[in-house]
């Protein structure tokens, strides 16, 4: 028997809460201090309580909380962080009648639920006794878990991280559609390579093989009706060239498209073009939330940045005070767990943990100066040493992220714009050209998701 047990009726009426967050239904799970001081397993058994994701849903919640009692405060409630929509309901519900709610990660409800049931099947239930255990031990016994207060973002920061990500998952998928666009005009029409000399994927031939699929359309066409395709393109300076594009087009060595490829050509087409138009009002919907915050000054000269990735970082951090120091920081972006020191020896950890969304946005901004700008930059030389130490590629990047997230946080915290020529030591970018980055940016998701695999399997923790 406990020592708690030993007390007895001296034992104050306390109540733990587990909730695990799903699409159509929640489980919530309350367990009593008295139940688990009893120091059997008879918690692992407690009964759950499943409720849809709807008012009803919710005065059911309210019912069978209501059944330990009434008083909020008498509750200690542990959910995860994920969920995003389909939590955001319940957790303002919890919140407006003052239930103390804290966040457990995900991996740390994972760890603790293979020690207890081991390699038992993982049900909604059991995750939710597991919650309100860890909420019991970190609270009576005192064994620390690393909980954060739960509050929901501000609807600003909210609103910005949700355009953020679509802006990310079209800009993807315009990519790609843009790589198989560009193969599939090597073939149709290869010598538009020579009239388009920066990339045969961007707006204006995009628009044009939507207007004439084949060389022979395009060179049959009347001049200024080809002239005002490029002009609504705003490729101005190209639509003073229709002559020598049309001759081109006459003495093109492309394959007639068949069936298969036309379809292919006609839909790519179609969806590259509402593609940048969405993806433009996006990049445009974000800045104008961007303009309001003055944080955004302080990034916006970072190279290979964008609106985006800004929008992502800034959104996350909020207030940068909440760091104690750039390691804190730099942890939370899910790169650098700080120092640990044995003896005289430092070895640096990197960390698995941290904001997925936070790693993702500035791995989107490193990736480019490492790969794909060949000027000297701080973070490829980072990158390069790392690598010649041995280490393959989706090792050494963790460090030179870390680094661009240290500078992020000086500038925020000292409110002093990030300085290129300073940081740079009076080098310039030199960015590659643009199918290069064309390339990389198609392959960089998968490219995000090797690297975040690595950090997961070695527990985040990289050989000195």
């Amino acid at each position: 028997m406990t020592l708690l047990a030993k007390l007895g009726k001296e034992l104050p009426e306390r109540y733990y809460l587990g909730l695990d967050v799903g699409y159509k239904q929640h489980v919530a799970v309350v367990i009593s201090l008295r139940i688990f001081v009893r120091g059997d397993e008879r918690w692992k058994h407690a009964r759950f309580e499943s409720f849809a994701s709807t008012r009803a849903g919710l005065r059911r919640l309210q019912k069978y909380l209501d059944g330990f009692s009434t008083d909020p405060q008498a509750f200690l409630g542990i959910c995860e962080p994920t969920g995003g929509y389909y939590s955001a309901a319940v957790y303002q519900y919890l919140l407006d009648h003052h239930y103390p709610m804290w966040l457990v990660d995900n991996a740390t409800t994972g760890h603790m639920r293979e020690q207890i049931f081991g390699n038992l099947a993982k049900t909604d239930g059991m995750d939710g006794r597991v919650m309100a255990r860890i909420a019991y031990l970190h609270e009576s016994v005192g064994e620390e878990f690393t909980l954060r207060l739960l509050t929901l973002p501000k609807p600003d920061d909210a609103d910005l991280l949700a355009l953020c990500r679509d802006s990310w998952k079209l800009h993807m998928l315009i990519c790609r559609a843009r790589n198989q666009f560009g193969q599939l005009m090597a073939v149709v029409f290869p010598e538009l390579k020579t009239f388009f000399t920066h990339s045969v994927t961007s707006l204006a031939p995009v628009s044009l093989a939507a207007a004439y699929p084949t060389p022979a359309e395009l060179a049959a066409a009347p001049e200024e009706a080809v002239q005002a395709v490029l002009k609504q393109a705003e490729a101005h300076q190209h639509a003073k060239r229709v002559a020598e594009l049309q001759a081109l087009a006459r003495d093109s060595s492309g394959l007639l498209p068949d069936p298969g490829r036309a379809w292919r050509l006609a839909w790519l087409t179609e969806f590259l073009l509402h593609g940048f138009k969405a993806h433009t009002d996006l990049e445009h919907r974000i800045v104008q939330l961007l303009a309001s915050r003055e944080d955004y000054a302080l990034l916006d000269p970072i190279p290979y940045s964008g609106p985006a990735a800004l929008a992502m970082i800034l959104a996350l951090t909020r207030d940068v005070s909440r760091f104690h120091n750039y390691r804190q920081y730099v942890a939370y972006s899910g790169y650098f767990a700080g120092l640990e020191k044995s003896g005289t020896i430092d070895r640096t950890h990197m960390s698995r943990r941290g904001n997925r969304d936070l790693k993702r946005a500035i791995f989107q901004i490193v990736a480019p100066l490492c790969w794909f700008d060949e000027g000297d930059n701080p973070y490829k030389a980072l990158y390069e040493r790392k690598k010649a130490e041995g280490r393959p590629w989706y090792a050494a990047m963790p460090f030179a992220c870390a680094a661009l997230a240290r500078h992020i946080y000086h500038c925020l915290k000292s409110k002093e714009p990030y300085d290129v020529a300073k940081t740079f030591q009076g080098s310039a970018p030199r960015p590659a050209a643009e199918t290069a980055l064309l390339d990389l940016q198609a392959d960089l998701d998968a490219k995000f998701e090797a690297m975040d695999a690595y950090l997961c399997q070695t527990e985040g923790v990289c050989p000195p």
